[in-house]
């Protein structure tokens, strides 16, 4: 009866230990493959550097407005009284500059482009665009 208990115990003690490990390395910096940033050197052309560039420079003023609309929905929040109807029409607002900027990236080409597409060094991509 103690040789089963005490292998009980043993098993008990490995199959925890496995568990943990298995829980502790789950796709972070420092294990192997998982989901990461997937910061993979892009191999672009001369032609896509230019068009990137081109883009993020003409997208600037609308990202401004972005930080001032966010910076606004902040405000509103974190007021006592919340208007919750202004809050919305601020998301609102937010979420039509968004598109804005997206259908920007679409018509200049150069949606798909950036951070995070394919595999890279350190784990799967969440993709940026």
């Amino acid at each position: 009866m103690r040789k089963i208990l005490f292998i009980s115990a043993v098993l008990a003690a490995v199959f925890a230990m496995a568990a943990t490990s298995f829980a502790w390395c789950r796709g972070g910096y420092g294990c192997g493959y998982g989901y990461g940033p997937g910061y993979a050197p892009a191999a672009y052309t001369p032609e896509q550097t230019q068009k990137i560039t081109a883009f993020q420079q003409s997208i600037q003023p609308q990202q401004q407005q972005m930080f001032q609309l966010r910076n606004e929905l902040w405000t509103l929040r974190n007021q006592q009284n919340p208007d919750w109807n202004a809050i919305t029409a601020k998301q609102r607002e937010m979420f039509e500059l968004r598109t804005q900027i997206q259908k920007q990236a679409v018509d200049s080409g150069v949606a798909g482009m950036g951070y995070g597409y394919g595999y890279g060094k350190r784990g799967r991509g969440m993709g940026r665009w």
